[in-house]
This record gives C-alpha cells, sequence and structure tokens, in this order.
C-alpha cells in the first residue's frame, strides 16, 4: 500500500486533523530537513561523516546493541564510547559487512540531552512540534525521549510498537531504510497466519505479499521524515549506513493511547504478581510502573498538569520559526486555539485519572 508523500508545506491544523488525529502514517520529503546543520555537517558525500561526528563527540557514552543477539524482544546493549564505536563501523564497512564481525546499531543515544549545544543541529517538523512528552520531561533536564541512532548496512530493529503507545518521527540524516508497518490490529493476524503464539522478531524471512493482511512497505531515503502513528508495529533495515534523529512524542491527539497503555501496563503487572499470590498497594505498583514500563500514573498526572500550567501561561509555539502561509483563514491555525484543546483534553484524562 501507497504512504502519503508530503512535498509541500501544509497547515498545522490540516496536518492534525489528517494524520494525528486519524492516526495515520506518513512521510515528509527532505525539503522539510535540507536547512538541518547536521545535513551539512554530519555528511560528506552522501555518506556519513564520521570525523565531524568523532571531532564533536568522540568521548560520548553510547549504547549499542549487538543485533545478532536476542534479549526479550530486542537486542542486548553495551555501552560504548562514539571513538570504539565509528573505529568498528569503519572495519565493518572495510571488510564490507562480513558476517565473521558482529552487526552493531548504536540506538537511543540521548545526543542532544548531554550536549545542549548540538539542539541546533536540527529543527523539530512544525507538525511534531506540540509533544508533551518531551515538554514534560526536558523540564530541569529530567529525561528526554530524543534520539539519535548510527547503524552500519544490514543493521535492524526488531518487530514492535512505540514505548507507551506514543507517535514517533525519525528523520534519515543521512543513508535509507526499509520499513514494514501494520495499522493496528492487522500485526494479530500474523500469529494466526503463521500458527504461533507471540509476534516473529524479524520478518525479514516471512513473505508478507501472499498473506491476507494490510500493511506498508516503505523505503526512506536521506533527509526524508518518516511519521508513526500510534500502536502500529513496524520493523525497520538502514539499508546503508545510516544516521537518524528519532522523537517518542503524544498531545492530545493520541493520549488517550498513552492512558490505556498504561491502565494495561498495571493491570499485567497486578495479574502476574497475583499468579504469585501477592497484591500490590498503590505505592508498590508505581514503583513497579516505574521500573518496568517506564511511567507511573504519578508522573502521568504531572505529565498532564505540567501541560495545562504551561498552556495557561500561554506556552504554545506552534509557529516558532515562521508563520503558516497555506492556513485556509479559517483561524485554526493560531497557537491559542491548539493551545484551549491541549489544555481540554488533559483537563478530561485527569478527570479519568481522578475517577480510577
Amino acid at each position: 500500500m501507497e504512504v502519503d508523500l508530503i512535498n509541500r508545506e501544509i497547515c498545522y491544523s490540516e496536518f492534525y486533523e489528517e494524520y494525528l488525529v486519524k492516526n495515520k502514517i506518513c512521510m515528509l520529503s527532505k525539503s522539510f530537513t535540507d536547512s538541518w546543520s547536521c545535513r551539512k555537517h554530519w555528511v560528506d558525500n552522501e555518506v556519513p561523516n564520521w570525523e565531524n561526528l568523532l571531532e564533536n563527540y568522540g568521548e560520548a557514552e553510547v549504547p549499542v546493541a549487538n543485533c545478532g543477539e536476542a534479549y526479550f524482544d530486542s537486542h542486548s546493549k553495551s555501552n560504548w564510547t562514539l571513538t570504539d564505536f565509528i573505529t568498528y563501523i569503519k572495519e565493518y564497512r572495510k571488510k564490507n559487512y562480513s558476517t565473521e564481525m558482529p552487526c552493531l546499531y548504536l540506538k537511543d543515544w540521548h545526543l542532544f540531552k548531554n550536549f545542549h549545544s548540538s539542539e541546533g543541529m536540527y529543527e523539530t517538523p512544525i507538525y511534531f512540534s506540540v509533544d508533551w512528552l518531551n515538554e514534560y520531561w526536558i523540564q530541569g533536564n529530567k529525561d528526554d525521549y530524543r534520539f539519535v541512532y548510527i547503524g552500519p548496512q544490514g543493521s535492524w530493529t526488531p518487530l514492535h510498537a512505540d514505548v507507551y503507545g506514543s507517535f514517533s518521527w525519525s528523520a534519515n540524516v543521512v543513508g535509507k531504510k526499509r520499513w514494514i508497518f501494520f495499522p493496528p490490529g492487522e500485526e494479530l493476524k500474523l500469529k494466526s497466519l503463521l500458527g504461533i503464539s507471540c509476534l516473529p522478531r524479524d520478518l525479514g524471512e516471512i513473505d508478507l505479499s501472499s498473506m491476507k493482511i494490510t500493511y506498508f512497505d516503505l523505503i526512506q531515503n536521506a533527509g526524508e521524515i518518516v511519521f508513526v502513528p500510534s500502536g502500529w508495529f513496524h520493523q525497520v533495515w538502514n539499508l546503508e549506513d545510516t544516521i537518524s534523529i528519532n522523537h517518542n512524542w503524544f498531545n492530545g491527539a493520541n493520549v488517550n493511547y498513552i492512558y490505556q497503555g498504561l491502565g494495561k501496563a498495571s493491570k499485567e503487572i497486578q495479574d502476574e504478581v497475583s499468579g504469585y499470590g501477592t497484591t500490590l498497594d498503590t505505592e508498590q505498583l508505581e514503583i513497579f510502573l516505574d521500573s518496568h514500563y517506564g511511567m507511573n500514573f504519578q508522573q502521568f498526572h504531572q505529565l498532564l498538569q505540567t501541560v495545562i500550567d504551561r498552556r495557561d501561561s500561554g506556552f504554545l509555539k506552534i509557529h516558532s520559526s515562521k508563520p503558516c502561509h497555506s492556513c485556509s483563514g479559517d483561524q485554526l491555525c493560531k497557537d491559542q486555539h491548539h493551545c484551549d484543546v491541549d489544555r481540554q483534553v488533559a483537563l478530561q484524562i485527569l478527570k479519568l485519572l481522578s475517577n480510577k
């Protein structure tokens, strides 16, 4: 199936209603990243500029996954210096990506949290700029969900859906990726059609074209940005040496997915411990959620309250860099409209939380 390609600037509200609210996949053309500084400094003749990265971040500690070692539904990870990883990737390329060497993938590197001066290397596209998740976690430099990925040709990410049921966006600074996506619910057909009880980690040996299942098979080139909707399972392969910038995020368009996901995680934890004849009080459940899911009800409550407080103070700048020239004139693209929507939706979810 075909994925919508957006190759011109459209109104924020049009994108919000057509893709965020409808939870619909799309891709932005490279025209949206042509001005990014990283696409000049991290690229040399259409391949990664390793020397620039070494000069600026060589001593940074980075998480490196081994694509040949399974760890639950992902890959095993260890910490390296960026210098050591780039030394590896140069050697791996020199040996023509030989199977005698492990296939390693630098994933989930918090570059922009740890190197604030590098935040100007790119600009979050306007359509993804209302981001409650990072708005909350970046306050006080607590954490963030902004990542850099660096992978050699052949590296890959197993079939998965994104953390918390969030949206994500992924921009190729350099290189090429292949993505396979399943709209929510279609991934369950895999288990039935393949006669298995768990989803496969790797779709590489499965002929999806012969199955009665809806999926999208997408090639993402350098400079292009993929929008990943909530709950869409996907697998990704690097077809060339690739550097990408990825954000996980959510806002009023998909916060119900996050609320439902937190409730589901809570139930799963309680069901599991009850199997051992144990029950958890509220404080213990919060600890388990924070440890195993990455977010608990208290943190979610604080996040929503932060959004409300900041909207009450007028903080929402969709058009921070340039005005919307494509708005139809209905005024829906104004910051104040989306500020009001944010506040209203966050209050609705807070009310649901208080009734639990």
